[in-house]
């Protein structure tokens, strides 16, 4: 039995949310909302080129421009310091959502497997169970201690 070669480079998570559409598109793409569940803060030009600014509690920092976007179906913007894109692609279904996260352009060293691959998604998946809850019931899972964020090594902050 041969062993099936991993693909280091991007990884696909989705999660179904009992939100509409535009609810969710909203929660990635207002900067008002999107500190409510993901970033302690947050500013979105939501439009191609438009400016993107992410806090986080741990002090990390995103800045960057919008790759694409289309509104209520789809949100792409760089994460990382490489070429790291993530795109959010969001469909109808039933009476909600599926909302669809794809990391790609991840460097392959044993060090980028490490915190861009396993660390990244690892926290997409609080962060998407985070955005289902929020968007479902008002509720924020997330640590706002400053000491109990994913510097000390926990999983919701």
């Amino acid at each position: 039995m041969s062993a099936k070669k991993y693909d280091w480079t991007q990884f696909t998570l989705k999660i179904e949310i009992g939100a509409t559409p535009a609810q969710v598109f909203r929660a990635w793409t207002d900067d008002k909302v999107v500190p409510k569940w993901f970033t302690v803060k947050a500013k979105i030009e939501p439009r191609k080129n438009g400016r993107i600014h992410f806090e986080w509690l741990g002090g990390d920092v995103l800045d960057g421009r919008v790759i694409a976007i289309t509104k209520n179906r789809r949100f792409v913007f760089p994460f990382g310091k490489g070429n790291e894109q993530v795109e959010v692609a969001i469909t109808k279904s039933g009476r909600g959502s599926i909302c669809r996260l794809h990391q790609y352009g991840m460097k392959t060293t044993p060090k980028a497997r490490w915190e861009m691959f396993v660390g990244c998604k690892e926290g997409w998946t609080f962060f998407l169970t985070n955005l289902k809850c929020y968007l479902e019931h008002g509720i924020d899972l997330r640590s706002h201690d400053p000491q109990k964020c994913y510097r000390q090594g926990f999983v919701n902050s």
